[in-house]
């Protein structure tokens, strides 16, 4: 038996990160663990959950992804500095600004963090893309990490993440997608540079609880987005005509409509529910 905490990564808010708790803060929640002895840190779903860039991202089960991090979760420190003082030092103040607000605003954070992104992939994405750490990550994601890296530019660039409405890849095809990410490079590799820096950063804290006698537990979202990665590559698993919830019970009289796909168990067992 042993005790734990349960808390999302949001409220691992510390003096240094920006604006809200990232990965980074997860080490200074394994001391807490640790000097308190507890035995074991559960986070809820750190799932990307990007859809329109406002506020309304930020139920955290509405994913789109299954196997993408948000990446609000960045510990922008271990990315490295930008060598431009001068946008520097707005980016320190801007910290300051974000961290002293009494909640957390979940769009100035992001809109924060996206132009940080954006700049330290500039200066830093194509030296980091060609390491063989980020090849040998690659090519063990490929299968999720290429999709949804095209999922996120075409959401971008039109508008919507509602694939249906696309003018052009609304029905997923490797090959038109494959040659997609050759062809805008340097628009979806941002997205592989941020995913394999959350990699990279996650797998840290957890070695680091690992290390401290602290089990690191997950959490996941139970259903997908209707507008997601896997309801535009893998269809065919759910039920897009059909909506999960839950009955009436004391949190909610009238029951719960998630609007999340049900899963299409017949199909699922045909491949042995891969």
């Amino acid at each position: 038996k042993g005790a734990g905490t349960a808390i999302p990564v949001f409220s691992l808010r510390s003096e240094k990160s920006m604006g809200v708790g990232d990965f980074g803060d997860l080490k200074l929640m394994i001391d807490w663990a640790v000097k308190t002895n507890q035995r074991a840190v559960q986070i809820l779903p750190i799932n990307d959950t990007t859809i329109t860039h406002t506020w309304t991202d930020s139920y955290p089960y509405n994913s789109i992804s299954i196997y993408a991090f948000h990446p609000m979760y960045t510990d922008l420190r271990q990315l490295g500095a930008l060598k431009d003082k001068k946008k520097m030092t707005e980016f320190d103040r801007l910290q300051k600004e974000l961290n002293a607000l009494t909640q957390i605003d979940y769009e100035a954070v992001n809109k924060a963090k996206w132009e940080y992104f954006h700049l330290i992939f500039e200066q830093e994405g194509e030296a980091v893309l060609a390491t063989e750490e980020f090849k040998t990550f690659f090519e063990a994601n490929k299968q999720w990490l290429q999709p949804y890296a095209a999922f996120s530019y075409l959401r971008d660039t039109f508008g919507t993440p509602d694939f249906r409405q696309w003018p052009e890849f609304s029905t997923y095809k490797v090959e038109e997608i494959e040659a997609l990410c050759q062809q805008r490079h340097a628009e979806t590799g941002i997205y592989l540079y941020i995913q394999y820096n959350l990699h990279r950063q996650l797998l840290a804290a957890k070695e680091y609880a690992h290390k401290h006698g602290v089990v690191l537990k997950g959490d996941i979202p139970i259903g997908i987005s209707r507008n997601s990665v896997e309801a535009w590559t893998e269809p065919h698993y759910f039920n897009l005509n059909g909506q999960a919830g839950a009955p009436p019970d004391d949190f909610s009289v009238n029951g719960q409509n998630w609007g999340f796909p049900t899963y299409n168990w017949e199909v699922m067992e045909k491949d042995g529910y891969a």
